[in-house]
């Protein structure tokens, strides 16, 4: 007898069985972790394998540009399938001093892009709006700091503290309403009869009542918000959205060759818009809209689209040519639609401490710039412009990767500021 104590069959078994089941644990842990990991690899190299065929632009050149050097980059964007059209316009002091234009309007019938071919320019259209809201505000149709609520008395969100929600908020992106990226990109007909803006909204609210944050707290980029101050333009002027931008901003600013449909006078000339088969937004399209209705036809990795439309048009609603993007982008800098000072400066801040109104993106260190891009299903555009050297760029390609924000840095870096404003 060594004095210990007997063990018990029993508690063996069960601490028997404990072991195993905990091991078994350990592996099943273990495989499944293995399993994880293979997926990840696996997901890893189709990725890579993915993008090595992808569609790319080419890399943009750096220094010193000519004009030569930018046309020559935007055939090899071209030759790359990364856009397969692209149309750009300069204007200095209100006049146009380059236009170029390259690729296939539209390969079916053969047609080249021209500098009249017309392009869906997506949130450029912000601009437009942007400066029909100040135009209603100069002419004392529309006070920019009255709450939304009281325009549309419909309108109501969840939110539980901060000050109420303005006109000026949704103009600066700082409303706290959530952006409709990805789903706007479901949001698309096929025909021409476009709803009512306010009863689309009314249809849409349902899904956006949640605030990212209170109004004025931040400035995250919304279409949603530029959707309401189209509803907002419909309620103060009793006209449709459409025909208030006609009124107010395309026609005084000399847009003749911009719209919200295909009209007979611009379709001739229209663009046909391109998606590239491998694409971040590519594997979400089959979920939210028709492809037969969406495709025309394939070549490789290109999807050549049919005639769309957007049915939220204050924030990405209209077609337009390069130069008339120009002319819209010079509007904005120098007048013709706003006639005061008071309503140019907030379109066009004297600084960039100040938040300017229809547009996203500032910078430049050494020449101060403002842009607003446009991205959707076939086309992209990039309009910018230089407020101290009356200098408006339009970039309008059909892709929806074209670099047109790259050409944009190209060509103005083809026109540089001599202290002097001739070309």
């Amino acid at each position: 007898m060594n004095g210990k104590p007997a063990a018990d069959p029993a508690q063996e078994f069960i601490q028997s069985g404990i072991r195993m089941r905990n091991g078994g644990k350990t592996m099943v842990l273990m495989a499944a972790l293995r399993i994880s990991l293979g997926l990840v690899v696996i997901l890893v190299l189709l990725g890579l394998s993915l993008y090595a065929v992808a569609i790319k632009p080419p890399r943009a050149p750096q220094g010193d540009m000519s004009r030569d050097e930018v046309t020559s980059y935007i055939e090899n964007v071209i030759a790359s399938r990364a856009a397969t059209a692209m149309s750009v316009a300069v204007i200095r002091d209100g006049e146009v001093i380059w236009e170029h234009a390259a690729g296939q309007a539209n390969p079916f019938e053969d047609r080249a892009a021209t500098t009249t071919s017309v392009y869906h320019v997506w949130s450029v259209t912000k601009v437009a709006t942007a400066l029909a809201v100040l135009a209603l505000a100069e002419d004392g149709l529309l006070d920019l700091d009255a709450p939304v609520a009281d325009l549309l008395p419909w309108f109501e969100v969840e939110q539980s503290e901060g000050r109420a929600m303005t006109v000026r908020d949704l103009l600066r992106h700082t409303s706290g309403l959530r952006d409709t990226v990805p789903a706007v990109f479901g949001w698309l007909r096929y025909d021409e009869d476009l709803p009512n803006q306010t009863e689309y909204l009314r249809s849409r609210m349902p899904d956006y009542t949640t605030l990212k944050f209170s109004p004025g707290e931040d400035r995250r980029y919304s279409n949603l918000g530029y959707m309401v101050l189209g509803a907002v333009i419909e309620a103060i002027t009793g006209e449709t959205y459409e025909n208030v931008v006609r009124k107010r901003v395309l026609a005084p600013a000399g847009m003749t060759t911009t719209d919200f449909v295909f009209n007979p006078d611009i379709a001739p000339d229209e663009v046909l818009g391109s998606h590239p088969a491998i694409h971040v937004f590519s594997p979400l399209l089959p979920f939210m809209i028709n492809m037969r209705d969406f495709v025309q036809a394939r070549q490789g990795q290109l999807l050549w689209l049919n005639r769309l439309y957007v049915e939220a048009t204050p924030p990405t609603g209209l077609i337009s040519s390069a130069r008339d993007a120009a002319l819209l982008a010079d509007a904005a800098m120098r007048g013709g639609v706003l006639v005061g000072t008071d309503a140019m400066d907030l379109m066009v801040p004297a600084t960039d401490q100040d938040v300017p109104l229809g547009w996203f993106e500032t910078g430049g260190e050494t020449r101060r710039w403002l842009q607003h891009r446009g991205g959707g299903p076939g086309h992209a555009a990039a309009v910018r412009i230089y407020p101290d050297e009356n200098l408006a760029i339009a970039v309008l390609a059909s892709g929806t990767a074209a670099p047109a924000a790259d050409v944009a840095d190209l060509i103005a870096k083809a026109f540089p500021f001599t202290g002097n404003t001739e070309s």
